[in-house]
């Protein structure tokens, strides 16, 4: 999105057409280190990610959610919309699915305040290290 406002910007007269792509940003947790190790922190993590914000956030209101695959229309074997949101996380009240992420949390015995000791990492690409470069 930073380049297409650019090019538009340094010349309006050309032809600028935004392409769905297969490109995707992924939050991926090691299964086998704890605290992901469980199952149920897992599906609250899940379900407490405002996936609109972040796909809005990383193309500036031009991406779409999807699965495994590329989303529809132009995906064609992508997962129609009203299956998505039954996935965990998926569904589009992001108020009821945190609500449900904290009641896991508190059966895990987890409160608000507790803090986690993770570890971040990203791919070493340039879009990852600065969305403005891709």
């Amino acid at each position: 999105m930073p380049l297409l406002k650019d090019v538009k910007t340094q010349a309006p007269e050309a032809i600028c057409e935004l392409r769905t792509n297969n490109g995707t940003s992924n939050l991926l947790v090691n299964r086998d280190k704890p605290p992901f190790d469980n199952a149920d922190l897992r599906k609250a993590f899940a379900l407490a990610i405002d996936r609109k914000a972040f796909v809005d956030i990383l193309t500036e209101g031009q991406g779409k959610i999807g699965g495994a695959m590329l989303p529809p229309p132009e995906g064609l074997w992508g997962m129609p919309p009203e299956m998505l949101q039954t996935l965990p996380g998926f569904g589009p009240d992001v108020a009821k699915n945190r609500a449900e992420a904290r009641e896991i949390m508190k059966k895990l015995g987890l409160w608000p305040g507790q803090k986690a000791r993770v570890k971040v990492s990203a791919r070493n690409v340039p879009s990852f290290r600065d969305r403005r470069s891709s």
